[in-house]
């Protein structure tokens, strides 16, 4: 007669070492995967860029050399939906990409996938006390250098010293911005908020408008700093005059004027 041979079962210590194993493992790799996530989403962005350069590039062959103005007095093609959300102003002003995307036909290149609640043109989620401010900027994605961008034109290609070592757009939540400390350039002298305009870099935000009667309080530098960093883990992605697109430390794009600097 043959005895039944019995199974034998797990341990509770035994399962309580496996599933400790898989939680290490876990631990360990999660990370390395949200890591990779970002990488491919600054990939991504930066994709995008290189889109941005390109038309950069056949809108200076089509206009004797010029950049693109970073916004100019015509009826925003997008008006009565910015009239609809309140805001009369900007539906006088057309943005630099609604003048780029003629050559690109892509609205998408303007969402950078790591800026939370991108959105171009108008913004559909506005909270109700925003509206009047919510479409103002043409899109909420990328900044363009302040500098080369004096009085709603654009620099001629040929007045800047060295167009391969010039950012004119960079990863931001505003239409322009500036460096910390930013000191005079040519005929631009910041003043008042511009001197702030450093806070729209990244994934800051200088104007955060509280009330349709006002803005909240601006970020804080440390915060500033923190949500810029945020984009793309400590870096940001630009592009410059000559229209090649790489990424750049937060820090040095921030201090190093001679990036913003388009007569050096």
């Amino acid at each position: 007669m043959h005895r039944r041979r019995q199974k034998r079962a797990f341990t509770l210590i035994e399962l309580l070492v496996v599933i400790a194993i898989i939680a290490i493992l876990a631990a360990i790799l999660f990370p390395v995967f949200a890591q990779a996530r970002a990488k491919a989403r600054q990939a991504s962005c930066l994709s995008n860029m290189n889109q941005m350069g390109k038309a950069t590039m056949m809108y200076s062959q089509d206009y004797d050399e010029m950049l693109f103005p970073y916004r100019t007095r015509d009826v925003n093609p997008f008006a009565a939906q910015q009239i609809a959300l309140g805001h009369t102003q900007a539906a006088t002003r057309t943005f630099y990409n609604q003048l780029l995307n003629s050559y690109v036909k892509n609205w998408d290149i303007w969402r950078c996938p790591s800026k939370p609640n991108a959105w171009v043109n108008v913004a559909t989620a506005c909270k109700d006390t925003e509206l009047r401010y919510c479409s103002y900027g043409g899109q909420n994605s990328y900044s363009a250098n302040y500098y080369c961008f004096p009085a709603d034109l654009g620099l001629a290609l040929a007045a800047l010293s060295g167009p391969a070592g010039t950012v004119i757009l960079m990863d931001g939540s505003y239409y322009g911005a500036l460096p910390m400390n930013p000191p005079a350039l040519g005929t631009f002298t910041p003043s008042g908020s511009y001197l702030s305009y450093w806070k729209n870099i990244g994934n800051s935000y200088l104007f955060r408008w509280g009330s349709p009667a006002g803005p909240a309080a601006e970020p804080s530098n440390a915060e500033a700093v923190e949500l810029g960093k945020a984009r793309h883990s400590g870096m940001i992605n630009v592009q410059f005059a000559d229209g090649h697109t790489k990424a750049v430390g937060y820090d040095r794009l921030t201090t190093d004027v001679t990036l913003w600097n388009p007569y050096l």
